[in-house]
C-alpha cells in the first residue's frame, strides 16, 4: 500500500511509498534553490538541448541521489523536440552511457491496465459503475469483503478498482518488504490471477466500505486484468501488445511473463540483487521497458492518442480522484502530483520508477535499481523543475 507517514515503515513491494513532509520540503527547496554548477555527469542528447540551468539541476540531482544511495539512477526528460538523458552509478562512481537497458517499471504497468479498461469503456463493452461481481465469477471474491458481518463485495465497482477505493485487501497483506522478498525472491515461481485472489481472501486487515476512502491495493489491478480478459477475449498481455505497445511502436517494452529470457538490468533491495516473479506482479506491475519507451508512452497517453474520445483523457486528468495525501491525488490509474504532472510510480523487488507528463508539454521517466530507494522526492523535484519551463 502507499505509506503516508512522515517516517514510513518499509511495506510490501509493488507499493508507491513516500514521506509526505520530506517530499513537500523537497518541492519547496528546488523551487527556490539557485542553479547548481554543472557536474561531470555524462548526458546523451538528441535534437536541441534544454536550457543549461535545467540540465545542470538535473545532472546534479542524478549524481547526488545515486551516490548518496549507492544505486544506479537513470533518467530521460523530454518535450516534443528534445530528449535529454542522464545517469550515474553510485556503486562504481561511473557515469552511465547506455540508456537502452530494460528496467522493471513495476506499478507504472497500472497505467497500461487502466488505459485498456478505458478503451473497453469507450467501446461500450464496460462502464465505470459496473459491479465487478457481474463480470468476474470467482469463489474467492464471494467472502473477500466481510465487514462486521456484512458482505460489501457486490458494492465494489470498476471505478473502485481503478482509483483504489474498493476496500479489498492487498494480496501481499501487511508484510514488510524484507519478508515478502525473502518469501518470493525466485523468478521461476509462477502464479495465476486466481491464486493471487486466494491470497487476498486470506488477508483480514485493511478492509473498508467501497468508495469511502483511498488505500493502494495491487489486488484491484489483478482484478482489472481479469476484467480485460473477460471482456476482450484476449489475455491482458495480448491486449497490451495489440492496443498499446504496437500502436505506439514501443520497441523496447515487454511483458516479462511472455519473455522470461529477455535481458533486463539487475535490480537490488538494500544493495542485494533481487528479481520478482513476473506473474506475481501480473497486470499490477510486470512490464519491463526502456526509459525512451516509458517517455513515449506517457507523452502519447497525456496527448490522448490512446483514446478515440477526447473526453476520455479529459476525464482522466480531471475526474474521479481520491486524496492520497494533501495535494497529491490518485485517479483512474494516474497520480496527479500536486498539479505539476500526471503519471505513475512503481516499485518491484529490485526497482523504483516514475513516469509523468506535465501540462506545459514536458515529460520525464526515471529508473532506480534499488527498491529500497524511494522515487517520490525525485518525482516531485523533476515535476517542479519542468513546470518552470515555457
Amino acid at each position: 500500500m502507499i505509506i503516508l507517514k512522515t517516517k514510513p515503515k518499509i511495506k510490501t513491494h509493488l507499493t508507491m511509498k513516500y514521506a509526505i513532509t520530506l517530499v513537500l520540503t523537497a518541492f519547496l527547496f528546488i523551487s527556490c534553490k539557485e542553479t547548481p554548477k554543472k557536474t561531470e555527469t555524462s548526458v546523451a542528447e538528441i535534437a536541441k538541448t534544454f536550457p543549461n540551468s535545467i540540465t545542470s539541476k538535473l545532472d546534479s540531482l542524478v549524481k547526488t541521489m545515486a551516490v548518496n544511495n549507492k544505486c544506479k539512477f537513470t533518467t530521460i526528460i523530454a518535450n516534443k523536440d528534445t530528449k535529454y538523458f542522464s545517469g550515474y552509478d553510485g556503486r562504481t562512481n561511473n557515469v552511465v552511457t547506455d540508456f537502452n537497458v530494460l528496467n522493471e517499471i513495476s506499478s507504472c504497468t497500472k497505467m497500461f491496465t487502466a488505459t485498456s479498461i478505458l478503451q473497453l469503456i469507450e467501446q461500450n463493452k464496460l462502464s465505470l459503475n459496473d459491479p465487478i461481481t457481474s463480470i468476474i465469477k470467482d469463489e474467492n471474491l464471494e467472502q473477500m469483503l466481510l465487514l462486521d458481518g456484512k458482505n460489501y463485495i457486490d458494492s465494489v465497482k470498476v471505478i473502485n478498482l481503478l482509483n483504489h477505493s474498493s476496500g479489498l485487501p492487498d494480496y501481499f497483506g501487511d508484510d514488510l518488504d524484507d519478508v515478502v522478498i525473502e518469501r518470493y525472491n525466485d523468478p521461476s515461481l509462477t502464479f495465476t490471477s486466481k491464486e493471487l485472489l486466494k491470497q487476498a481472501k486470506a488477508v483480514t486487515a485493511n478492509k473498508f466500505i467501497p468508495g469511502s476512502k483511498f488505500t493502494y491495493c495491487n489486488t484491484n489491478y489483478i482484478l482489472l486484468g481479469m476484467i480485460i480478459e473477460k471482456i476482450s477475449g484476449l489475455t491482458y498481455q495480448e491486449y497490451f501488445k495489440k492496443f498499446i505497445i504496437e500502436p505506439l511502436q514501443l520497441k523496447n517494452t515487454y511483458l516479462k511473463s511472455l519473455n522470461p529470457d529477455i535481458t533486463r538490468a539487475q535490480g537490488h533491495f538494500k544493495e542485494t540483487p533481487t528479481e520478482i516473479p513476473a506473474t506475481l506482479a501480473g497486470s499490477a506491475g510486470e512490464i519491463i521497458a526502456s526509459l525512451d519507451d516509458m517517455n513515449t508512452f506517457i507523452r502519447q497517453w497525456y496527448a490522448g492518442k490512446l483514446f478515440k474520445n477526447p473526453e476520455t483523457i479529459n476525464m482522466l486528468l480531471n475526474d474521479h480522484y481520491m486524496v492520497m495525501s494533501g495535494p497529491i491525488k490518485y485517479g483512474l490509474g494516474v497520480v496527479n502530483l500536486m498539479g505539476l504532472s500526471y503519471g505513475h510510480a512503481g516499485q518491484t523487488f529490485g526497482f523504483q520508477s516514475y513516469m509523468a507528463a506535465s501540462p506545459n508539454d514536458y515529460s520525464f521517466a526515471f529508473a532506480i535499481d534499488d527498491a529500497n530507494v524511494s522515487a517520490w522526492n525525485e518525482a516531485i523535484i523533476f515535476s517542479s523543475i519542468l513546470s518552470q519551463l515555457k
